[in-house]
């Protein structure tokens, strides 16, 4: 079998460890013989003579199986460690012997021992708080000299790869006797290892005295529990360690002026105007409560208490107003920014308990949500849209969200959260690129401290194209003349203007139809557009571009192109022959001229005689130009005057509505009698001198 060494060195007489901190190694206080004599392993000399190790080392834990001081008691290793109850207040367990106690490999080494000689029979306990707070660890009338220490865990490993925990307190001899005393703050739900030992590495311990109190961790003013939130009611706790500091404000309500003892502290910051409410109903012990404006002052020994300060300003103060003889203060007036320290305080001698403490904070000033920009109905261009506006609650902390959602939808969408102050800056970034063109809720929600909400809410449209351009009159191909109305509709719900141009077919550059008003700034809405119309007179016959384009405040443009034609030239309609007067029998061809650019029809009409209204002759809609335009039959017709009437129509649109006409007339006669004159003039079946007198008189009067 494989033989080994191990050597003691020095008066520690124990492994070299390193205690992790980058510090040069410490001395471990492991004892191998301990106070025991195991199998051929010799005590320690302490003159650094080496000591043999046998072939097999012992198995960590006791160092060994022989007590010679009696048996190990069950907390003798950091793994077997005494758990000490969580929700324990005072911790007093009966006296234990640890004469049996050993060191473990891989013990962490304290680092308080005077001298450091080294540490032995160990003993361990472990506590894990249920709340966080102050614990005094003692080891009050120990029969024997001790150190004590904490760590934030066991060391492990084998000699010589032990890793160590780290060390969070430790003391040897405290005050003027050999006992030993740590204070130490912990936090709830953290475990802690104690470790208890024997001053020097003799054998030797005895009877300890273990003793742990918690203490809460707002026993004075200075280190107040801050109340987090408007309303707070915290896991109850004891209050029976807690006592008065020097210096302490003392209250004026309590019952006979008994006095108090067992106190405890709160702080609350007022985020705005309000008032608080404070209660310790529930607790198991008769309280007094009270609030203040500021700690009492200690400068020291030799001065008064608030010396150079303002002494405390008692705010309010109540005993006995709660439930049975628990205390409450209802509806205080507190001031935003204002800092308030509250106290509880066992009334008289009696000792504390279970305090069960709760607060309510009802504010008084709402905080303001404002949205300045988009504006109410305003618009908002598809894309990236920087909402505006002021999100505040005063002096104190808040929170605000601005979200959107489509009018009539069920579900806001989040477009920007925070928590800091906004005054009429950018609160976010609204993204509507791929938004539904349409009318959308933007909402902005601000939560101050004090549970308040106001909500500022803004109607806007999402505008993503030019809503309607639609353009009734004229239509394509249309031939215009005179004064032409255009009419249609040119709307948008973010409008902003419109223009009507025209240029020559083909190219050119577009011109305003009014030159006068190039931009029209009102929407229509199946009406007349461009004002009174488009006046064409001076314009030169041909074919034209007529555009209508409409534009919204973010650049979106519609546009309407017609290509219609100017016909300024009126038809031409004239006859020839006949002339007017002429006498005619018979068959008369009537000749002339009906012509026109954009000849629509013409028609050769006549009335007389009988006829009262226009009789027609003949008609077309082809041009004829100093040709036929008719075979009047007159053999029929009562001798009588008559009127030819030639009208020619044009496809061009005058003003609007009427079509572009031209007409002639002529004024003939038919019948028998002299020159072909007709002689029964006046139609009474006779030709005598009625007659002729009708005859003289047409020729030679008026």
């Amino acid at each position: 079998m494989l033989c080994t060494a191990l050597v003691l060195t020095g008066a520690s007489a124990g492994y070299a460890q390193n205690p992790g901190d980058g510090s040069n190694p410490v001395a471990a206080t492991f004892d191998p013989n301990g106070p025991f004599d195991n199998d051929g392993w010799g005590k320690d000399p302490g003159n650094s003579t080496p000591i043999p190790v046998p072939d097999e080392a012992p198995p960590p834990g006791n160092g060994g199986d022989a007590p010679e001081g009696g048996t190990p008691p069950a907390n003798d290793v950091c793994s077997s460690a005494t758990v000490i109850p969580a929700n324990a207040v005072v911790y007093n367990p009966a006296l234990l012997n640890t004469t049996g106690a050993t060191n473990s490999f891989c013990d962490p080494a304290e680092s308080c021992e005077v001298g450091s000689v080294g540490t032995s029979n160990s003993v361990w306990y472990s506590y894990t708080p249920a709340l966080s707070g102050t614990v005094v660890i003692d080891t009050g009338s120990t029969a024997y000299n001790t150190v004590l220490s904490v760590f934030d865990g066991c060391g492990g490993g084998f000699p010589p790869n032990c890793s160590l925990p780290e060390e969070l307190a430790c003391n040897d001899d405290y005050l003027f006797g050999t006992t030993s005393q740590v204070t130490l703050a912990v936090e709830a739900g953290h475990n802690y290892r104690i470790k208890v030992s024997d001053y020097n590495t003799a054998d030797g311990g005895g009877f300890l005295d273990f003793n742990l109190h918690w203490y809460p961790p707002n026993d004075i003013c200075a280190n107040a529990t801050v109340i987090p939130n408007v309303i707070y009611d915290p896991p109850t706790y004891s209050t029976v360690n807690a006592d008065i500091e020097y210096c302490e404000a003392q209250e004026s309500c309590e019952v006979s002026g008994a006095g108090v003892g067992h106190t405890v502290w709160y702080s609350y910051t007022a985020p705005c105007d309000g008032m608080i409410s404070i209660n310790t109903n529930g607790s198991s012990y008769d309280t007094v409560l009270s609030v203040w404006d500021r700690c009492g002052y200690w400068a020291g020994v030799d001065f008064p208490c608030n010396y150079g300060q303002p002494a405390p300003v008692q705010l309010g103060c109540d005993d006995d107003s709660g439930t049975g003889l628990n205390s409450q203060i209802m509806n205080l007036a507190v001031t935003e920014g204002g800092e308030y320290l509250i106290k509880v305080a066992a009334y008289g001698s009696n000792a504390g308990g279970t305090l069960n403490f709760n607060f309510m904070f009802a504010g008084a000033n709402p905080p303001t949500a404002s949205i300045s920009s988009p504006v109410p109905f305003g618009c908002v261009c598809g894309g990236n849209f920087n909402v505006t506006g002021t999100a505040a609650a005063g002096l104190g902390p808040l929170s605000w969200t601005l979200d959107y959602q489509p009018i009539g939808g069920s579900g806001w969408t989040i477009i920007s959260t925070g928590t800091n102050l906004v005054l009429g800056l950018t609160l976010g970034t609204w993204n509507t690129a791929a938004l539904p063109q349409g009318n959308y809720m933007l909402r902005l929600t601000v939560l101050n401290a004090c549970a308040l909400v106001s909500t500022a809410v803004v109607p806007v449209f999402v505008d993503q194209a030019f809503d309607s351009l639609d353009l009734r009159a004229p239509l394509n191909d249309s031939i215009i003349a005179g004064t032409a109305c255009i009419d249609g509709t040119v709307w948008d719900q973010c409008f902003s203007n419109y223009t009507v141009m025209y240029r020559p077919q083909g190219g050119g550059v577009f011109m305003p139809v009014n030159s006068g008003v190039p931009t029209y700034t009102t929407p229509v809405l199946n009406d007349p557009l461009a004002g009174g119309g488009w006046n064409t007179v001076g314009i030169a016959d041909g074919n034209y571009e007529l555009r209508v384009q409409g534009t919204d405040q973010c650049g979106h443009v519609a546009t309407v192109t017609r290509i219609i034609k100017i016909d300024n030239t009126a038809p031409v309609a004239l006859i020839t022959s006949p002339v007017s007067c002429a006498p005619l029998s018979g068959t008369v061809a009537v000749m002339g001229t009906a012509n026109d650019l954009n000849l629509a029809a013409w028609a050769l009409q006549y009335t007389g005689g009988s006829q009262h209204g226009w009789v027609t002759i003949a008609s077309g809609n082809t041009p004829v130009i100093n040709g036929l335009l008719g075979m009047w039959n007159t053999s029929g017709l009562p001798a009588c005057d008559y009127t030819l009437h030639l009208v020619v129509g044009s496809n061009a649109i005058v003003s609007c509505d009427d079509p572009q006409n031209a007409d002639y007339l002529v004024s003939v006669h038919t019948g028998s009698g002299p020159l072909g004159c007709p002689v029964d003039l006046n139609g009474d079946g006779d030709e005598d001198l009625m007659d002729f007198a009708m005859f003289q008189n047409c020729f030679t009067g008026p």
